[in-house]
């Protein structure tokens, strides 16, 4: 006969065990289901796939650049659905579509040449885009516009970068003006061969050194 004492062990252990099979068992189907499967596709393979993307797709086919963002690096797409092309002006869009020099400076005034999230994108301020144009944004509340784009969906990931939807296509200023690389910000700023400050002077030392160097073994 089983004394009580050892009935009640046994079932404090059943008891135990259940609640820490059950909290296991919990914890698993919670990170399953919290877990973010990794993009396998790229920003054209998105883009190509989505129809709202047709015209989009489109027109980086003409400016031949699919390629570019099928690639590898790390990119930021402000992407415009069909809708947003249809409030284009039919001339204007048929003038970038006959003229390639304006339809890519146009569509990479879309795309930055790093990723970009939602959560990155905080007050006012300026972006670079990838042809060096820079590209306003604001941040109010929840609603984020870009230029003159309002940002409707964001953060759709892909294996080289991210898409945020707008509902409005931007066309850069007439006048704006591209950044300058870094490498000839350097030579703008003159210097001896184009560096500026201490480098110009380590560059000149080494050039005494070596010029002395070779008049030591002449001798």
């Amino acid at each position: 006969m089983v004394s009580k004492k050892l009935f009640s062990a046994v079932l404090a252990t059943a008891v135990i065990l259940s609640i820490v099979g059950g909290s296991t068992v919990a914890f698993a189907q919670t990170q399953t289901s919290t877990a973010t499967a990794k993009p396998t596709q790229t920003i054209t393979q998105i883009a190509a796939n989505n129809t709202n993307f047709s015209t989009l797709v489109s027109l980086l086919t003409k400016a031949n650049l699919t390629q570019t963002l099928n690639g590898t690096g790390n990119f930021t797409v402000f992407a415009p659905t069909n809708e947003a092309f249809d409030k284009v002006p039919a001339s204007t869009l048929a003038a970038l579509e006959n003229n390639t020099t304006a339809l890519t400076k146009v569509l990479l005034y879309h795309v930055l040449d790093k990723t970009l999230y939602a959560s990155d994108i905080k007050g006012n301020g300026t972006l670079t885009t990838i042809n060096g144009l820079p590209l306003s944004y604001a941040v109010n509340g929840t609603k984020v516009t870009v230029d003159n784009a309002t940002v409707t969906k964001t953060d759709i990931n892909a294996t080289n970068g991210v898409i945020h939807v707008i509902d409005s296509v931007m066309i850069p200023p007439a006048n704006a003006t591209a950044k300058p690389s870094a490498s000839a910000a350097a030579s703008a700023a003159g210097g001896f061969l184009g560096l500026p400050g201490f480098e110009a002077l380590y560059a000149v030392a080494g050039l005494l050194a070596v010029a002395y160097l070779v008049i030591r073994r002449r001798k």
